[in-house]
């Protein structure tokens, strides 16, 4: 059995490490328009995050909009 070199790991991890990047910008530029301010906030980081860091601020968010969008149903159905 041979072991792989660490140069040969190392190589291995970046290539993982873009991928990953790559499949992350892939997503956030697939997500609604509703989320264009938190995925440019997201696009400047640098590095980028990791998914479930990403996927925690989406969560976050989609909670906020949720919440903002039922509230503006409530007003506009109970004019003062």
């Amino acid at each position: 059995m041979t072991f792989t070199k660490s140069a040969e790991l190392k190589a291995c991890g970046a290539y993982i490490a873009h991928r990953e990047q790559q499949r992350l910008i892939q997503f956030l530029t697939k997500l609604r328009n509703d989320f264009e301010g938190l995925r440019g906030l997201i696009f400047h980081h640098s590095p980028l995050p990791f998914i479930d860091s990403v996927v925690s601020e989406l969560l976050a968010e989609e909670i906020h909009l949720q919440s903002y969008f039922k509230k503006e149903m409530f007003y506009a159905s109970n004019p003062l």
